[in-house]
């Protein structure tokens, strides 16, 4: 199956780094942290297990950091234990295929989507940590120090292999293409709820790209009566803000005027293009998460007012932190989602995705509209470029999909040849053929290896000497032929050819056109027939003859004039009294 590692390591970072400071196509060698092979498929690790076949996969911001190792050794991250080893993708929506025996939640045909990494409950890790035992499984305090199998695959695979647990059943009414975001839906979700604005309030969302963009539907949704300002950098990002509901489009050039004209904030400048906002923003959701939208962010918020970091960094930066505690700013940060107090003010527990699939499904949310781009997953090199280069293509959500794969480089994945076992009420994955444990048919399919078949319960069958006379009445002892027991309820299947002639009826030498018939007997018998040589047909385009004769008595002979004749399988020798070799395969 088509899947893709990264290998976060120093001798693949830096390297990859270092060259493509000249060479952009560094990214995507041998060498590089990011690998795409064809790779053979993995079994279940655990009985409580799925393996779900993938359907669309999204590209997101934080994919692309890690891919053009856009991270520093010396954040806060790097100092934690983790596996270099990982699968990109988190953003996908499949069909599970296979499930383990323990699984209890989900079964096959259901349509999945991923929803958190491995935790204390996907690996059984007791006693639970605080976040898992209250639902937030990506805050997971074990981290990378868990232990038992690890995950198979990701988005960006054909397939997954994963805990039951770490994924989440999707209604069916709601699409594909809505389910593959419904993953940064509740990202955006998450985030809007770690502080909810107020109707009335003046709210900023910096960034319109997928996250910006969701964020802004979902405040729209929640809170209608707020007055939303989006900043956005290219024209083509504004046009979508605004037909989503923006009351306010932002322009990094002019931001600190563009502020204070927003929410009526006075702006002071002092030395050096120093600048400070007293009054502004309630609420400010920064889905860039860079140094310069932190240093702005916390100018623009008014007293008390707070900011939410959505956007990820990989990088230290240097802010100045005088206006959170001059104006008493709640810089509040997120990642990614978990458990909410659902319905608003009430003291239910809901998920995330729950809550975003609820809001998707009726209508106040539409993820689906930010797909601009599918590429098929071995077209990786120019999906991931358009992602990246958003002025020129204009793209917001680029996805793989995987039926844009050609059948050719999809193995495992379609069946293959006919079934062999009956088909029962398990639905499981259909498994590499064990020629060991099938019962034998014939004949065997050409693209499958042979194996000699064996007759069970039944007893050895006796010989079957054959005869015939010779065109000069010379007979020669025939070798005994070992003809296999027909099927119990004769079946009509085909068998590899026994070479059988009939005589002729008046002794005249015919030759005989070849027919493939099986003999069915309810046991073996020794029958006793004389075999003219000469009526052994050598025509290369037609298979041996095999025909019994049923209306005309036998013709005996002495057994002094008998020759032997021996008939083998293709592919052996044949030695007959004059000592002359012949190949096996010659008589076909």
């Amino acid at each position: 199956m088509w899947t893709s590692t990264l290998e976060l390591s120093s001798r693949r970072v830096i390297p990859t780094r270092l060259l493509g400071v000249v060479w952009p196509g560094a990214y995507f060698a041998s060498f590089a942290p990011l690998q795409v092979q064809n790779l053979p498929r993995q079994t279940l690790p655990a009985t409580n297990w799925v393996r779900v076949r993938n359907r669309l996969a999204g590209i997101s911001g934080s994919d692309l950091g890690l891919i053009y190792s856009a991270g520093d050794f010396r954040i806060a991250l790097a100092a934690l234990p983790r596996h270099q080893l990982s699968y990109p993708g988190h953003e996908v929506v499949g069909e599970v295929i296979q499930v383990g025996d323990d699984v209890q939640y989900l079964h096959v045909g259901d349509r999945v989507v991923l929803q958190s990494g491995p935790n204390c409950v996907s690996t059984g890790a007791q006693p639970l940590c605080r976040s898992c035992a209250i639902g937030n499984y990506n805050l997971c305090e074990r981290g990378s120090s868990l232990s038992g199998p690890e995950p198979i695959g990701g988005g960006w695979s054909e397939e997954m292999l994963l805990h039951e647990q770490q994924l989440f059943r999707i209604p069916p009414a709601m699409s594909d293409e809505q389910a593959v975001l419904l993953e940064p839906s509740a990202v955006a979700v998450h985030a809007v709820l770690r502080r909810l604005p107020q109707p009335g309030e003046n709210v900023l969302i910096i960034g319109a790209g997928t996250i910006g963009l969701l964020t802004l539907q979902v405040v729209r949704a929640l809170v209608p009566q707020a007055i939303v300002s989006v900043m956005a950098r290219y024209a083509y990002q504004i046009e979508q803000a605004t037909r989503m509901g923006a009351a306010h489009i932002l322009y990094p050039q002019d931001s600190y005027q563009s502020v204070a004209r927003a929410t009526g904030a006075q702006l002071y400048t002092g030395m050096f293009g120093n600048k400070m906002l007293i009054g502004g923003y309630d609420v400010i959701y920064d889905t860039v998460g860079s140094q310069q939208t932190i240093h702005d962010s916390i100018r623009w918020t008014r007293a008390g007012g707070t900011v939410v970091i959505v956007g990820i960094s990989l990088h230290t930066m240097r802010i100045d932190p005088t206006p959170i505690w001059y104006q008493e700013i709640d810089l509040t940060g997120t990642f990614s989602h978990g458990m909410e107090t659902w319905p608003i003010g009430t003291y239910g527990r809901r998920s995330t995705f729950a809550i975003a699939a609820e809001m998707i499904e009726n209508r106040q949310v539409h993820p689906e509209k930010l797909i601009t781009h599918r590429f098929a997953l071995n077209n990786y090199r120019e999906a991931l470029s358009t992602a990246t280069a958003k002025p020129r293509t204009q793209a917001i959500k680029v996805v793989f999909d995987y039926a844009l794969l050609p059948a050719s480089v999809v193995p495992n994945v379609r069946a293959a040849a006919r079934q062999r076992r009956p088909i029962t009420t398990t639905a499981t994955w259909p498994q590499e053929h064990r020629h060991d444990q099938e019962e034998p048919t014939w004949p065997t399919p050409p693209d499958e290896h042979f194996i000699p078949p064996t007759v069970l319960e039944a007893p050895e069958p006796e010989p079957v000497i054959a005869s015939m006379p010779t065109p000069q009445d010379e007979m020669i002892e025939a070798e005994p032929i070992v003809m296999p027991a027909p099927a119990p309820q004769d079946e009509i299947i085909e068998a590899e050819p026994i070479v059988e002639l009939m005589p002729a009826p008046q002794d005249e030498i015919i030759e005989a056109e070849p027919v493939v018939e099986l003999m069915p007997a309810p046991r073996s018998e020794v029958v006793e027939i004389e075999v003219d040589q000469s009526l052994i047909s050598t025509r290369e385009d037609e298979s041996p003859t095999i025909r019994r004769s049923v209306s005309k008595p036998r013709r005996t002979r002495p057994r002094s004039q008998k020759t032997t004749v021996d008939v083998q399988t293709p592919g052996e020798t044949i030695t007959n009294s004059t000592g002359t070799n012949h190949d096996a395969d010659t008589l076909k």
